[in-house]
């Protein structure tokens, strides 16, 4: 199924998982573009209230912007997991 243009009723869905769905779609061509039809679309089938989850290798200014254009309504919370030189993780929001 295309990720720009799926196949579920509105509001089908109280969780949306993406995980570098986002990072594969900034690979190509009209990159932009389609990963604004990628939320357009996942923002018509979550519930109101529901969650779009995004797992990214990319720097979160680099990702951010794309959930606060225009046509969306998403309300933001970024999560930010580094990795120290020893191997632990710091998790910050």
């Amino acid at each position: 199924m295309d990720c720009r243009k799926l196949k579920y009723a509105e509001e089908s869905f109280d969780l949306i998982i993406d995980k570098s769905t986002i990072d594969a779609l900034l690979c190509g061509s009209r990159a932009f573009k389609n990963v604004a039809r990628l939320l357009r679309e996942g923002q018509r089938v979550l519930r109101t209230g529901g969650y779009y989850m995004a797992i990214s290798y990319g720097r979160p200014e680099a990702r951010e912007f794309h959930f606060k254009r225009d046509h969306l309504r998403f309300d933001l919370q970024t999560i930010k997991i580094e990795r120290e030189a020893n191997g632990h993780q710091i998790v910050s929001t």
